[in-house]
């Protein structure tokens, strides 16, 4: 069945320029009728979605998770479903999706695929998909500046990873949950997950992007020991068994440094968002995305 396609690639992707072409060309060859448009930001993406709105019937979006979630106010103000085309480094949430990484099996849902409603979460009026963090992966983040990931692709994390461990330090926090109670942590990492899968390596099987749920995450990093045991519970799979992380579940967490005087970094899909104090939301069932059947 033909349907109108609005494609817009990120330029700033590795093989943007090249996707945006070959996308182009294989939806034209399916029968498709496509518009291509290059985003400038995540708000300018948004707008030309909604204004398109009853003159399209799908959003294909090429690049990484920062660039997919620029889509989503668009996308909910339309009522339209998302066509992810990988790009990214991670691309944790096509591959939660099961979201092939070749361009033309992933232009090819556009007929085979099925939509699947998704939970979007949201810290502080910032949406996010997979997790948003302080701590450690902020500096991560930060060292994996767009010649790191050009030069190194994947192995752009573990670079970024071992430059950060120079500059690791406890944060003290306070997490309020979403009946009102309140805890302090001492932690290098704090992540709010949305999925079961994000960081890149990182799995929790207990959760889905689907589930109406958030998973909030501390790490405790007192010793060597600490560090093997996230590294174990990572390789297996089961990231939430580490005897060194400590879990809680729920639909709305406020997170602020112990100290008011300081204000921690919030990143959300890789990307800057925010700063402490955090309140992380939840919108389930927020927007439909094609997938594999």
């Amino acid at each position: 069945m033909q349907q109108r396609i609005l494609l817009a690639v990120n330029p700033h992707a590795r093989r943007g320029a090249a996707t945006r072409d070959s996308a182009l060309a294989l939806l034209r060859e399916r029968g498709h009728t496509v518009d291509a448009i290059e985003p400038r930001d995540g708000p300018h993406l948004s707008a030309e979605i909604a204004r398109r709105a009853g003159r399209i019937d799908l959003v294909a979006v090429g690049g990484g998770d920062g660039t997919l979630v620029g889509a989503v106010d668009g996308l909910r103000r339309a009522g339209l479903p998302l066509l992810i085309l990988p790009l990214g480094t991670m691309n944790d949430l096509a591959r939660t999706l099961g979201v092939p990484s070749a361009l033309s099996a992933a232009c090819a849902l556009a007929d085979t695929g099925t939509d699947r409603r998704i939970d979007v979460a949201c810290v502080n009026g910032q949406w996010y998909f997979s997790e948003a963090s302080i701590g450690l992966s902020t500096h991560v983040a930060r060292a994996q500046t767009a010649e790191v990931k050009s030069r190194w692709g994947m192995l752009a994390i573990p670079i970024a990873t071992a430059r950060s461990l120079r500059a690791l330090r406890p944060y003290h926090l306070e997490i309020e949950d979403d009946v009102g109670r309140r805890r302090r942590v001492r932690t290098v990492q704090l992540t709010v997950a949305n999925s079961n899968r994000f960081g890149g390596v990182v799995e929790n099987p207990d959760a889905s992007i689907d589930d109406g749920h958030l998973d909030l995450f501390t790490i405790r990093w007192n010793s060597i020991w600490d560090a093997l045991g996230v590294v174990a519970a990572v390789a297996r799979r089961h990231f939430p068994d580490a005897p060194a992380v400590e879990s809680l579940r729920g639909t709305r967490f406020v997170v602020r440094a112990s100290n008011p005087r300081h204000r921690h970094n919030v990143y959300a899909d890789g990307e800057p968002a925010t700063r402490t104090p955090a309140e992380f939301t939840l919108v389930p069932e927020a927007i439909a995305v094609r997938v594999p059947r």
